[in-house]
């Protein structure tokens, strides 16, 4: 059969991160490996990079199945490839899987959309091309996530031709590498511990070094939930990169407990390629960090920054703006990350995403709606600020940025570090993400504020005078 696996295009009101990087879509290329052991012709289609309409590229290929990958802000883009798909041909049997599908596969149910993957994306991948060659009705893997699947080789020939336009950030070209799976920690906010079911799971590291001679980018973003979290597993991964004499890049993900507890595994990590670590620092409120479940505290994040400047290896901070934070808390919090040596921040609206424990927390208080899926971004507003208005807010967002991220100092270290090429892709990227928080100002002018809740439990909101919002 022909197979052609999409990554779609973010919705034109996601505000995504495509205007600062491009990662390759390493889920896809594992499923293109795993359709070619089974005899299929396969072609992937990064949407994010092509030029021709999806309906055009099916005319072209012919498929006989059509496989999508899709987060939450898809989920309306996969329902309309799935009508261009069916507006070619009525016959062709269209799929999607990826991590929204594994939490909350009933988004998908939609009626140009044949099957929804869920779990075990890999192995209910291969029941499904060979229920269709039978001709028969699929039964999946739901029970549970079967932990000892071996994933294969991705097939990264099959995206040769984006290759050189895939990058994170500062490090270009930059492939993925997936040594982990799940996190052993329980943070209220995150999503990824939901995609595992709450469980970790590793992979033997003598395949992941075969993947690692394969790849030919100089910079590799390790995209484990969090990397580091063994002693043991990080002293036999560098000891094997010596071994194989793999010499590369490396970002990886990791939390500020276990580089202050281990700052010789720092070391080792910086001596065999480590060049910069994404924390999620949250914020500079103890009070936040309680609330998220995060079980660390602030100091903890001045002492892994710390250790991580004195091993020359960037900290990229990942942030959580409160509802309640007001003016003052923002150039605060822009303060203690100049202070802290950090080069990029994500700033984000705390955005408590469906399936995960503090959606409940929230969802009285919700200003988006369930559906308006392609503004679950973690950019746009979820929850009403309590002591700023919406467009007060996002303006504080942007100057936040222009105060760290988008500072003179950073760009000057940017251009210094990997170049004024890279530097000028970083501002213009930087420069499209702010006009999308400029029209958000905008859309959100004049909006309410929260302001607690009535005696019938809604949410109780406040309208304030355009005119004074900025």
């Amino acid at each position: 059969m022909k197979v052609m696996l999409v990554r779609p295009k973010p919705h034109k009101n996601s505000l995504g991160l495509s205007d600062l990087m491009t990662c390759e879509p390493i889920e896809l290329e594992y499923v293109s490996t795993l359709c070619k052991s089974l005899g299929h012709e396969v072609i992937i289609e990064d949407m994010i990079l092509e030029k021709k309409p999806l309906d055009a590229l099916v005319r072209e290929f012919g498929p006989q199945v059509v496989m999508f990958t899709a987060y939450i802000t898809h989920v309306n883009v996969v329902r309309h490839y799935s009508d261009l798909v069916k507006s070619v041909d009525k016959k062709i049997i269209t799929a999607v899987g990826g991590v929204h599908s594994e939490v909350l596969p009933e988004d998908f149910d939609y009626v140009n959309i044949d099957y929804v993957i869920g779990i075990n994306g890999m192995q209910n991948t291969e029941i499904l091309l060979n229920a269709i060659e039978k001709n028969e009705e699929p039964v999946f893997l739901r029970d549970k996530i079967d932990k000892s699947y071996v994933l294969p080789m991705p097939d990264r020939e099959s995206t040769a031709r984006y290759r050189k336009r895939y990058d994170y950030a500062y490090h270009v070209p930059c492939a993925l590498l997936k040594t982990s799976f799940g996190c052993p920690y329980d943070c209220k906010f995150c999503f990824c511990v939901q995609i595992t079911q709450k469980q970790y799971y590793e992979r033997e590291l003598a395949p992941v070094m075969e993947e690692l001679k394969r790849i030919e980018e100089p910079n590799v973003f390790i995209v484990d939930d969090n990397f580091l979290v063994s002693r043991e597993r990080i002293l036999t991964f560098c000891r094997l990169l010596e071994e194989n004499e793999i010499k590369k890049t490396f970002i990886i993900f990791g939390r500020a407990d276990f580089i202050v507890r281990n700052p010789d595994m720092i070391k080792l990590l910086a001596e065999h390629g480590l060049d910069a670590v994404f924390v999620g620092i949250e914020s500079f409120k103890q009070s936040d960090l309680n609330d998220f479940n995060k079980k660390t505290d602030v100091e903890t994040s001045e002492q892994a920054s710390e250790i991580l400047y004195q091993n020359h290896v960037d900290l990229y901070g990942g942030a959580i703006v409160g509802p309640d934070w007001d003016k003052k808390d923002f150039r605060n919090f822009a303060k203690w990350i100049r202070r802290m040596h950090i080069r990029y921040v994500n700033l984000q609206p705390l955005v408590p995403l469906p399936a995960t424990p503090i959606y409940d927390d929230y969802k009285d208080q919700l200003l988006l709606k369930r559906e308006e899926y392609e503004k679950w971004d973690l950019t746009h507003l979820a929850i009403l600020p309590t002591r700023l208005t919406p467009s007060q807010y996002y303006f504080e967002i942007i100057r936040g940025y222009f105060r760290t991220t988008a500072s003179f100092s950073s760009l000057r270290y940017i251009r210094k570090k990997c170049g004024v090429r890279v530097e000028v892709k970083c501002f213009r990227g930087a420069m499209k993400m702010l006009w999308h928080y400029v029209k958000m100002i905008w859309e959100y002018r004049g909006i309410q504020k929260y302001e607690g809740r009535e005696a019938d439990g809604k949410a109780k909101k406040n309208v304030v005078d355009p005119a004074n919002d900025l």
